[in-house]
């Protein structure tokens, strides 16, 4: 299922941007929170409304002549309990402020109607997002990701269902094997 997310960008985002730029640098992109809060954003808003837990980017490429972020998040994070809806997503830049690292809000998502997922201990996430940056300098962004390609975040997912795959032939065939020595195959 594909969700066309159209985050708002809030004003404490926009000022963490300003601020960088001030100093000559980007602002960073770094994080991503997930949360259950179901309500209709707004540029005022400074956290998320039910957050859950950050997760840092696994994977970041810019699109769309510096205007699109794609961002990727791999979410294997236990939860107590027996999960939740993912309702809001909160994309966090990180600023240094006396020395230490402080995540501003700079965009969130949120829907009164419409979940992005449900998450469980059961399943691991792999969340991929497209962040337009519409009304913000091209070049004031940057990404900090851990560098991690999709294809590597799948791998092991594969590996599973491949095994269970060759169990399924096997037990086939032993079941076939074994119909063959009674005389009824």
């Amino acid at each position: 299922m594909s969700i066309l997310l159209q985050p708002v960008i809030t004003s404490a985002g926009l000022s963490a941007l300003f601020r960088a730029q001030q100093g000559g640098f980007k602002a960073k992109i770094s994080k991503v929170g997930l949360g259950s809060g179901s309500y209709q954003p707004h540029e005022g808003i400074t956290r998320l409304q039910d957050e859950k837990y950050r997760l840092d980017l696994a994977s970041a490429k810019t699109l769309a002549d510096g205007k699109q972020l794609h961002l990727t998040v791999r979410d294997a994070e236990p939860i107590a309990g027996e999960g939740f809806f993912v309702n809001e997503i909160g994309f966090y830049t990180e600023e240094e402020v006396n020395g230490e690292i402080q995540h501003v809000l700079f965009a969130v998502y949120s829907s009164p109607t419409e979940s992005i997922a449900y998450k469980s201990n059961d399943v691991e996430l792999l969340l991929a997002f497209d962040l337009a940056l519409t009304g913000v300098p091209s070049d004031s962004i940057t990404v900090i990701d851990q560098g991690v390609e999709f294809n590597i975040l799948v791998a092991p997912e594969l590996a599973k269902m491949g095994k269970a795959q060759i169990g399924n032939m096997h037990r086939h065939l032993k079941m076939k094997f074994a119909l063959m020595d009674q005389g009824v195959l």
